[in-house]
């Protein structure tokens, strides 16, 4: 069986999951990302999850990893306030990859970082029987640099995200005040 077969059989049996690698560089540890964090810009295979008041539309704060969980402090927009929340997703066996139960089941990968500058979360939320991605850029300082949001958008377009479900929400109102 030739190469590019043999890749295109592995990542079918592997599923969307087998797109998922983890950061390139392999000294990047977990703990790297704790600290404050802003939400720059949002994608989704499901453009509606994009609107103001979805139930997938947050505003990272801060995240903290302990031993075998990662914590999400965001804020979400609840009938025109921006209210706190904390999510707890636990880690699995598989380096960089964790699950949450909110709206579904959630399985969250740490994709690309540079613990400095900025990260991108890529969520396959499984609700009703359906899968949707949505990935998160975030970056340790509002607004992020050109070559991080082209970094965004080229992982958006290798994952089969179109442009125009990519959102920056450094133009919206995201709960920075709250």
């Amino acid at each position: 069986m030739n190469t590019p077969r043999l890749v295109l059989v592995l990542a079918l049996l592997g599923g969307p999951h087998a797109l998922h690698t983890g950061p390139r560089d392999p000294s990047i540890d977990e703990n790297m990302v704790n600290g404050d964090w802003f939400s720059i810009a949002q994608a989704s295979s499901e453009p509606k999850l994009l609107w103001k008041d979805s139930h997938m539309m947050f505003f990272v704060r801060k995240i903290h990893v302990s031993l075998k969980t990662i914590e999400f402090h965001l804020y979400r927009r609840i009938q025109g306030m921006c209210v706190p929340i904390i999510m707890m997703a636990n880690k699995t066996k598989k380096k960089f990859q964790y699950t949450l139960k909110y709206a579904g089941h959630n399985v969250i990968f740490l994709e690309e970082v540079d613990p400095s500058r900025f990260l991108i979360f890529c969520i396959h939320n499984h609700w009703h029987g359906k899968e949707t991605v949505v990935v998160n850029l975030l970056s340790r300082t509002p607004p992020a640099s050109w070559d991080i949001m082209q970094t965004f958008k080229n992982y958006c377009k290798s994952h089969g995200i179109s442009p125009a479900n990519i959102i920056n929400l450094t133009r919206t109102d995201r709960c920075l005040h709250a």
